[in-house]
């Protein structure tokens, strides 16, 4: 795993830290309390560990609130040290703004309604659309394919949820349904996991219901899961859907899917190359590659692939995440739809997410894709 996962979040905390310690205590000044005594410091790096600890205790809301009013305060600091250049040697004294910068109420009222409004978007499931257009013989009328990730089922999704999305699905006359990974979590219990596949496995389709495994999918973030891997897909498989681990499907004479177990997966327990999974396919056929993450993107451009579909990114569900994840390189496409020669890669940012019912960095969505012959 890439060292700045565990970098990055550490150099966060401390000067998260550091920073909550100064804003308590520009706050507190106001109130003509000396914060530079022994014991008001004390009572201050109390509230900061406090604040940490039930922040991190399950990496919860409680980290977004805080990251969202420290952010909305350094850019308070912005405009207070524009004001002072500006007034510099000009007497201008700015008392009202002084009270309302250092009360830290902006900050504070900004969040609640950015939060407020993440917990909106996140309910807010969107249909979008793409059109591929392919020189192999296919079908004249083509295919439809519908595809679903990063449910994290039981976060925000529950069943009446989830069976309005799925009806939303139905309507659009999908050929074939994809779920591409993290359809479940580790915070999805036995009862909800059960649940989704059984509404999932309910969309009513030409072809059927394909899943292959994300990083959550097996719960293995959880200390004590309450299902296994193998209940899992046993619960998958009586509900009619068709669990792709490094294996392909015909659906056509002219219409191939290939499901890749997930990257995290098998660096554990190894996965089979995107080579070895075509070695045997014909390439005259169109070939769908189902991988959770985007990942292997160039090399898979050379094997004969059409179109792949994956997941995974949340297109940085949390604002700025997934500006960061771009600038660090952290995914190999971290959204939308992107052309290697005649191959084509199409990232989802998921129908709902993970850890947090809020989303303030992209939107919660389901695909449709047209898969049509060249004129």
């Amino acid at each position: 795993m890439n060292i700045l996962y565990f970098i990055l979040p550490a150099f966060l905390m401390i000067i998260t830290s550091i920073y909550l310690y100064y804003y308590i205590a520009r706050a507190i000044s106001i109130l003509n309390i000396d914060v530079n005594k022994q014991r008001v410091k004390l009572v201050i790096i109390s509230m900061v560990i406090m604040i940490m600890y039930f922040s991190l205790r399950d990496f919860g809301v409680g980290v977004v609130v805080v990251l969202h009013i420290i952010t909305i305060s350094l850019l308070m600091d912005l405009i207070n040290l524009i004001l002072k250049i500006i007034g510099k040697g000009k007497n201008i004294k700015h008392y009202k703004w002084t009270i309302i910068y250092k009360s830290g109420i902006i900050p504070i009222t900004l969040s609640a309604i950015i939060l407020a409004y993440g917990y909106w978007n996140m309910n807010n499931i969107i249909e979008k659309d793409y059109t591929i257009y392919t020189t192999k013989e296919i079908r004249e009328e083509g295919y439809r394919v519908a595809m679903i990730s990063d449910l994290h089922y039981g976060t925000v999704m529950n069943s009446e949820k989830l069976k309005k999305a799925c009806k939303a699905i139905e309507k659009a006359e999908p050929d074939i349904v994809v779920l591409c990974g993290d359809i479940v979590d580790e915070k999805t219990n036995l009862e909800q996991m059960q649940e989704a596949a059984e509404i999932l496995g309910d969309i009513k389709s030409k072809f059927g219901v394909f899943y292959v495994y994300g990083n959550h999918d097996d719960a293995r973030y959880s200390s004590i899961p309450t299902y296994t891997k193998g209940e899992l897909k046993s619960e998958l498989l009586s509900n009619n859907i068709h669990v792709l681990v490094d294996q392909s499907y015909e659906i056509n004479e002219d219409f191939i899917i290939v499901g890749r177990d997930d990257e995290g997966f098998s660096k554990e327990e190894g996965r089979r190359s995107g080579e070895d999974l075509i070695s045997n396919i014909d390439k005259n056929r169109f070939i769908l590659l189902l991988d959770h993450q985007p990942s292997e993107l160039d090399e898979n451009s050379t094997l004969g692939y059409d179109l792949q579909l994956s997941g995974h990114t949340h297109k940085g569900q949390i604002w700025p995440i997934g500006l960061i994840s771009e600038l660090f390189n952290f995914n190999e496409l971290e959204y939308g739809c992107k052309e290697i020669g005649n191959y084509e890669v199409i990232v989802s940012s998921g129908i709902s997410g993970w850890n947090y019912p809020i989303r303030t960095g992209s939107t919660s969505e389901y695909l449709i894709i047209n898969i049509k012959k060249q004129d």
